[in-house]
């Protein structure tokens, strides 16, 4: 069952349709929580440029080796990166552009407020994020 959320505005809501709506919602926050984590915002930026080795993101997110593999099978299993295996190495790159268009939209709105907490990247640094996650699409 498909729900047009343009024609709910006016009209009734079955019983059904709310059932359906809260099954959307809680698939759309579950979606949205892989946003809440800043390695992961991390692993993302560094993906955003091309397919990188698990090394290649340690490295350049600053995590240790566990946690950087703990963030990306999450968002493995969540359909947000691909992987493939070379040898003893792994590689991610970003699938969903959803993620990367929602991620962008967000950093460079807050960074255009001026809400970046003080020990925060400059908006400088946020506009590079932009810029890098463009070159992705």
């Amino acid at each position: 069952m498909v729900i047009d959320l343009t024609q709910i505005k006016n009209a009734p809501i079955s019983e059904a349709d709310v059932e359906e709506l809260d099954k959307v919602f809680e698939s759309v926050a579950e979606y949205f929580s892989l946003l809440s984590e800043p390695s992961r915002l991390k692993i993302m930026h560094c993906l955003c440029n091309g397919e990188r080795s698990v090394n290649e993101v340690v490295e350049a997110a600053g995590l240790t080796q566990a946690n950087a593999s703990r963030h990306l099978n999450l968002l493995y299993r969540s359909g947000v990166v691909g992987r493939r295996r070379e040898g003893s190495q792994v590689f991610y790159r970003l699938i969903d552009p959803n993620f990367t268009d929602l991620c962008r939209t967000v950093c460079v709105g807050i960074a255009s407020r001026g809400e970046v907490q003080p020990n925060a990247p400059r908006r400088e640094t946020l506009l590079q994020l932009e810029h890098d996650l463009k070159l992705e699409r």
